[in-house]
């Protein structure tokens, strides 16, 4: 079953951030139940220019009901009411200030939390007001703190549960970490780690004790959350098989009116799809199917499932971060002329002309009003004139994550107004991907190793382009930072600047649940003693690590687990005062922190009690953990540059690929595939080597041993690969005569 929806557009509003657009019950049964008559909505949505309006729709004429003066960035708009009773009140959340206005637009509540940061996210239920901060949650219940929780991670989005219709409210915390955590009475019940980055919870209706989290990577899971039983049961309902972009906002509705809810999905890269949801009551099961899918130009910020444009016909309702919002309506819409012989007067109706009317007439009004404050414009920055020409300080709307699938980063630039081009500066080496959904084009300069840059290149946009997908890879041990200038397509030209971090251990991500295998593995380790206090430990960890929390309450003795997202080793890192413990069955992860972290304290001039301890036992399961990767990438190098040579000999006829060998012959016939997967990754397979000429080069450095005269006889033994060869020649350490001072 296909799904036919139709776009009609709204309004345009400022910019808009997650959360920031609800529907206001109808007067009747808009549930989605099968029969009922879906009267129309009215609108609220809320900006960063803190304008709230509340508008709705009468034969197709847009009806503001009100709107506010501009005032604080708006973070948050939900709906709130008694329990058991409609929720038609509206609550926003502005800086550390909550305000409830009725559906007529009288505030009857303005609340000032004792929250020191910004709210970002905030939950109604009933009574109930949850807000966070950064990194701070708070519980008010009739306007009194009730309870509070500090978190070390950045809070991103917040939601809460009433299991099986009892008083008892779940809280649900999704955390940058890479975390959920379960909450009751302010108090943490349970930690879930899951794959991937949080970024956004939904509370599906009439599903009890069940949640939806979207996430970073692109997939969406339904939570099962049962506190009789420890365990929280979750399933994946949709997978990221495109590489699609982050999600952004999840709704459940009945677009289809078959009584049963549909999934609808938001995406950072504007894709918005729908999907079937076939749920088994009485046991966790749930099949997916997608039944519609558009992509627009820009990031979604919300969207809602309701009856806006016109009675009884559903409709999903989009409001992107630029401020656009539009409906996708079950209604069918025509837009074709009956007859193209025909006049096209003839074909519009009365009505359809005066608006046609109306519209140019507003058109001319608006380039009328844009030529004069041109004109204006240039008559305030002539020489003789004392105005000054302001450049505006324009929101960056941008993301970069780690993608553990590929070991790369995916960073997002999104602006409110068309990009003109983008300049990328690093000074650390780092490799740039093709990205399919990117259209620029790029362009790379030479980098002189006398300036310290390692990267110089420029994106060129297309028309009307607003986003810029990029896609990079760096090397552990290699640390700097990435600078990106962005121009706008404005005039006066200005250009703004983002910073991003390229960390030492820039692969490596927070994990919590090590499993026994991984506990059994052979380590190295590195312990440092000296007058450094567990703060300055924990930052010079954040400079050096991603996905470290950024803040540490409490004095007790600090444990993290990290993981290689492209090879699978671990990190364990225990710290205090005056003390810190590291541990890894990777040599060179060891070797990469002992140098950044000696770099940090000799800054401060903090001496450093440092040992070593290197596992020989180590290297060997680190060369077979990796070895699937060289085994395969060698394969697929060595497939692909036959295959070149096969298409050369262009065979064309039954007979010349007879003649061929069986192997020639299954190169041939997947040829696509082949190419396909080694145009992805090209540089893949020096990747690996890499990693294993710095195994090689640090192993012997703790020895105090220069090996770097024997890398070609290791990349020989490489490219002909045999596990126990290999392991021998990491084993025998370099003769006297061969080692260089």
């Amino acid at each position: 079953m296909e799904l036919e929806l139709t776009r009609v557009d709204y309004t345009v509003v400022g910019l808009t951030a997650s959360s920031c657009l609800q529907l206001l019950p109808g007067t009747s049964s808009s549930d989605g139940s099968k029969g009922s008559l879906k009267q129309q909505q009215k609108v609220v949505v809320g900006d960063q220019d803190g304008v709230l309006q509340v508008f709705s729709m009468k034969k197709d004429e847009l009806q503001i009901h009100f709107k506010t003066l501009p005032h604080d960035k708006i973070a948050s708009v939900k709906l709130g009411g008694q329990i058991g009773s409609v929720a038609d009140k509206i609550f926003t959340a502005s800086e550390n200030k909550v305000r409830g206005f009725n559906k007529k637009g009288k505030m009857f509540l303005a609340f000032e939390t004792n929250l020191t940061e910004n709210i970002r996210s905030m939950y109604v239920s009933g009574s109930d007001l949850l807000v966070c901060g950064n990194h701070v949650y708070n519980h008010y219940k009739d306007c009194k703190e009730v309870g509070s929780y500090l978190c070390g991670d950045s809070i991103v989005d917040v939601a809460a549960l009433c299991p099986n219709n009892t008083s008892r409210l779940i809280t649900v915390l999704a955390c940058s970490g890479r975390v959920l955590r379960i909450l009751e009475h302010s108090r943490v019940r349970q930690t879930l780690e899951v794959d991937s980055v949080p970024t956004v919870l939904h509370v599906p209706k009439g599903l009890g004790d069940r949640i939806l989290c979207g996430f970073g990577d692109g997939k969406v899971l339904l939570f099962h959350i049962n506190l009789l039983v420890t365990e929280v049961k979750r399933e994946v309902l949709v997978e990221d098989t495109e590489n699609l972009s982050a999600v952004t906002c999840v709704a459940t509705y009945d677009l289809s009116g078959d009584g049963k809810d549909e999934l609808i999905v938001g995406r950072r890269d504007g894709t918005l799809q729908v999907f079937t949801m076939n749920l088994d009551e009485y046991q966790f099961e749930m099949e997916c199917t997608q039944i519609y899918r558009e992509h627009f130009n820009e990031s979604i910020s919300c969207i809602q499932g309701g009856c806006v444009g016109a009675n009884n016909y559903s409709e999903v309702v989009v409001c992107t971060y630029s401020g656009r919002v539009f409906g996708l309506t079950t209604q069918c819409i025509s837009k074709s002329l009956s007859d193209s012989n025909k006049q096209i007067s003839a074909s519009i109706n009365p009505d359809t002309s005066s608006k046609l009317h109306k519209l140019k007439a507003e058109i001319y009004e608006l380039e009328q009003a844009i030529t004069r404050e041109r004109e204006r414009y240039q008559v305030s920055t002539q020489a003789l004139s004392t105005g000054l020409s302001a450049i505006p300080m324009l929101p960056v709307n941008d993301s970069m994550i780690l993608c553990k699938e590929d070991a790369t980063y995916a960073l997002t630039i999104e602006l409110p107004t068309p990009i003109e081009h983008v300049l990328l500066q690093c000074d650390a080496p780092i490799n740039l991907i093709d990205v399919e959904k990117n259209s620029a084009v790029v362009s790379f300069s030479e980098c002189d190793k006398m300036s310290g840059n390692s990267l110089l290149a420029s994106y060129r946009c297309q028309a009307n382009t607003n986003r810029v997908d990029l896609k990079f890879r760096t090397v552990e041990g290699q640390s700097g930072t990435l600078q990106v200038y962005i121009t706008p397509n404005l005039q006066p030209k200005c250009c703004q600047l983002k910073r991003y971090p390229i960390k030492p251990l820039s692969l490596h991500m927070i994990t919590y649940n090590l499993p026994d295998e991984i506990k059994a593995r052979s380590m190295n380790a590195l312990i440092l003693k000296g007058a450094f206090s567990q703060a300055e430990m924990h930052n010079w960890l954040l400079n050096s690590i991603p996905e470290i929390p950024e803040k540490l309450y409490g004095n007790e003795k600090t444990r993290l687990v990290f993981r290689h997202v492209f090879v699978g080793t671990v990190l364990i890192c225990e710290y205090g005062k005056a003390e810190a413990n590291f541990r890894s069955d990777n040599i060179s992860t060891i070797s990469i922190l002992k140098d950044f972290i000696t770099k940090e304290a000799t800054k401060k001039r903090i001496k450093l009690e440092i040992t070593t301890n290197s596992n020989e036992h180590s290297i060997p399961e680190l060369i077979k953990l990796i070895e699937p990767k060289i085994v395969h990438y060698n394969k697929l190098t060595k497939d692909y540059q036959i295959l070149q040579a096969l298409v050369d000999l262009d065979i064309r006829n039954d007979k010349e690929f007879s003649a061929l060998s069986e192997e020639y012959q299954n190169l041939l016939r997947n040829q696509k595939q082949i190419e396909s997967e080694f145009k992805k990754q090209p540089t893949i397979l020096n990747r690996i080597y890499g990693i294993l000429t710095d195994l090689y080069i640090d192993k012997f450095k703790f020895k105090g041993v220069n090996v770097k005269t024997k890398l070609p006889q290791l990349i020989d033994l490489l490219e002909n690969y045999n596990y126990d060869e290999l392991v021998h020649f990491y084993s025998v350490m370099k003769s006297a005569e061969d080692q260089e001072p």
